[in-house]
Parts: structure tokens; sequence; C-alpha cells
């Protein structure tokens, strides 16, 4: 891990000492995240062993890869375009939500393409980033699959259904609602408190799965259409 770490350390210094030494750096928009939370996958041991891998961690959040709680999804991002983007922003709490589907229609329009030539889940940041505008997602909800697990957020709160805290192992919880801003963590399960926005939140998540799955059965399941991906 720490070779690898080292090695992309290197890469992403010797790419923007290039730049510098061109004078590019201050016009090129870079992107640079973490594609989700430490892995506990087994073969991160790579001598055979078939014990979780204990390498890594997501600090006081809860989960790992694999895991819908904020562990496995909350990832650091960092944007630098120094001619349009302020430097050293914080963003954090709901008004700055971003996700790894943003990153395709922020660059569009940030090069001048046509967003309108594309179906986009995600949204461009460039308000948020350069304008200090909220968040597109502060006041809409933002949803994640993965296996079994669902998720969505709005606002503040989030609702994992049938959350794992590692691959393979069976759900913590089958309904879990957090308050985001007063606990990060996931350390405290709100639903029977909450009965109203548990509901809310649960019927739009299994619609928007239901919606999801029906798609990849019609435009993209394996068999009908020739294609080949991991089994869920």
């Amino acid at each position: 891990m720490a070779a690898m770490i080292s090695a992309v350390d290197d890469a992403v210094g010797a790419i923007n000492a290039e730049l510098e030494r061109q004078g590019l750096l201050e016009t090129t928009c870079q992107f640079f995240m973490a594609d989700n939370g430490p892995s506990r996958e087994t073969r991160n041991w790579l001598d055979g062993r078939q014990d979780p891998y204990y390498g890594g961690t997501a600090g006081r959040f809860k989960g790992h890869k694999f895991s819908l709680y904020e562990g496995g999804i909350r990832v650091p991002g960092i944007w630098s375009w120094p001619s349009r983007i302020p430097a050293g922003q914080v963003l954090s709490g709901s008004n700055g939500i971003g996700a790894a589907m943003d990153v395709f229609p922020t660059m569009l329009k940030a090069a001048g393409g046509d967003p309108g030539r594309f179906e986009f889940d995600g949204s461009d940041l460039l308000p948020l980033l350069a304008e200090g505008r909220p968040s597109p997602h502060a006041e809409r909800e933002v949803f994640w699959e993965m296996n079994k697990q669902t998720a969505v957020r709005r606002g503040t709160w989030k609702l994992t259904l049938k959350g794992q805290l590692v691959e393979g192992a069976p759900p913590e919880d089958d309904v879990f609602l957090a308050n985001l801003d007063a606990d990060p963590g996931e350390r405290t399960n709100l639903a029977a408190t909450q009965p109203g926005v548990v509901k809310e939140l649960k019927a739009s998540a299994e619609a928007w799965r239901a919606k999801l799955e029906a798609r990849w059965e019609r435009e993209f399941a394996p068999q009908p259409h020739g294609t080949t991906t991991h089994k869920a």
C-alpha cells in the first residue's frame, strides 16, 4: 500500500511539474478522488491467507469498501483549477455534496461541451466550486446501491437498507436512519423515532432501485445483451 501511494504521489507530481514547466498549471482543471472506502478483501494480503485485510481505516466512519455506510462511500476528492476555483476551500455537509457521477458533466461544461448531447445522473459542480453556491444535490435525493443494499440521502438525512459493514457479511440493520450532520459516523439509528422520514425515504429508495433494476434488465443484462459483468 505504501509503495502504491508513493508511486501515485510521484506520478501526480511529475504531471504537475510538466504542466508548470509549460506554463499550463494555472489553466488546467484536475480532479483526484478515491473510488471507495478502505478494502477488507482477503486478496490484499497477497500471501494466501483468507482472513480479512486490516491495512486501511475509515476513521470515524462506519463500514468499508462494498458497504453503503459512510465508511464505504464517503471519500476524499480534490479539484484544482487555479485560474477558476479559489484555493483552500473545504466543502462539507449537505451544501458540499458531490459524487463521482458529477465529474463528467462538470468537466464537459468546463471544456465548453454540450450537456444536451448526453444523459446524466450527475450535475455540474462548477457553481459550487468556483462561485460558492450550494451543491446541486443539497435539496434533492442522492442514491446508491450495492448488491442487496440500497441507500438514499436527502439533505442531512440518510437511510440505508440492508446495510453491511463488510463484503459478504449479513446486514447490520434492515433499516438504518442517520442525521449525518449530527452523526456522520452513523452510530445512532433514528429509524424508530423518525417513522415519517423513514417512510418517505424508504419509498423513494425502493422506487429508484426498482426503476434501476428494470432498466438494467432491459438494456444491460449480460445474457440478452451479450455483455459481461461481475456477479451481484
